[in-house]
């Protein structure tokens, strides 16, 4: 039975340092040397790569104060994509007297699943007070396989209208992550529509992402190094970003950590009980900043995804994905990642 490690990095850094130490020590002993040493010079590695991960965690985290009640909208692909990304800011939110909306943008193809995913959202935002009003399920999305740019252009001015008619003080999207196609179309679609003129905020929220790198995603590197702790270790960290920019953690009274976790409960459909372990951390936000969107969330072709699907190919899959873990691409676009402007019907 493994040891899970939900949000505690330090402790992964701990074990690592024990298991290098413990191989340094066995060099010590008689005929262990030659033995020992590779182990502890890989388990040294190992260390390094876990204590640069928490110092880059120290340096790109922050904590965020919400104490101002606002007009929030949560723009959400699926139905618990919204409680994942911003339930705690609209516990918070509720709580202050601010007003909450949220706009779900993609129905579930899955026949008699969508009425249920709507019920179950409907009963997590009770809890934070939000009523049958606050909520709007919409099908602006193109099936999860298809590319429908005649449709993403009509959910883009539906989506205009929306922000127009709400008047909100700030939106809440996911992030272009390469997560998951419609997670990154509305992460585009948005990004669109807003003009120098609009003076809300607006937030970024990560969720998954097949990305990988030392320098942005050191939750995900901690997670790699800690599947070496002889396979009785796992360590699950939130969410990364993909660019570096600052994540700014939601301040959260232990209340509030309870009511998101009773939110996430609600998702019965989703498997609530791994939402409710891997899941209920304080709300991760990006600011959006005026940089030029990018068609690819990052750079496919030297990532480490394009080097576990090369690998994938010359070596037996099941042994590539128990040592190189990876989402093997957006899903709806697996093998390789969102591509907007092939969504957008650009190219």
């Amino acid at each position: 039975m493994k040891l899970r490690i939900d949000f505690r990095p330090s402790i992964v850094v701990a074990l690592l340092a024990a298991a290098a130490l413990l191989f340094w020590l066995a060099t010590c002993l008689p005929g262990l040397f030659w033995i020992a040493l590779p182990f502890g010079l890989f388990y040294t590695l190992l260390l390094a790569f876990a204590l640069f991960a928490l110092v880059r965690i120290r340096a790109i985290e922050r904590w965020m104060v919400w104490d101002t009640p606002g007009r929030l909208l949560i723009f959400a692909p699926h139905e618990d994509d919204c409680v994942i990304s911003a339930g705690g800011l609209g516990l918070r939110n509720s709580g202050l007297g601010g007003v909450t909306r949220v706009i779900y943008l993609a129905r579930d193809e899955t026949p008699t699943l969508p009425e249920r995913r709507e019920a179950e959202a409907r009963a997590a935002w009770s809890i934070a007070g939000l009523g049958v009003a606050d909520l709007r399920f919409l099908d602006l999305m193109p099936p999860l396989e298809s590319r429908d740019p005649a449709k993403l252009r009509a959910a883009a001015t539906a989506l205009r209208g929306i922000i127009d008619e709400f008047q909100p003080t700030v939106i809440i999207m996911p992030a272009f992550e390469g997560g998951h196609v419609h997670h990154d179309m509305t992460a585009a679609l948005i990004d669109l529509l807003i003009v120098p003129a609009d003076r809300f905020a607006v937030f970024e929220v990560p969720e998954y992402s097949p990305y990988v790198s030392l320098l942005n995603t050191p939750h995900r590197i901690l997670a790699l190094c800690a599947r070496w702790l002889f396979g009785l270790v796992a360590y699950n960290g939130p969410p990364d970003g993909v660019d570096g920019r600052p994540i700014l953690k939601l301040r959260m009274m232990p209340a509030e950590l309870a009511d998101k976790k009773r939110m996430l409960g609600a998702f019965v459909s989703q498997n609530a009980p791994s939402l409710m372990a891997t899941r209920s951390y304080p709300d991760r936000l990006i600011a959006r900043t005026n940089r030029r969107r990018r068609s690819r969330p990052f750079d496919f072709d030297r990532s480490y995804l394009r080097f576990v699907l090369a690998l994938r190919r010359w070596l037996p899959a099941r042994l590539v994905d128990r040592l190189l873990p990876a989402q093997l691409g957006t899903i709806g676009r697996m093998g390789t990642i969102t591509d907007w402007d092939s969504e957008w019907g650009r190219s």
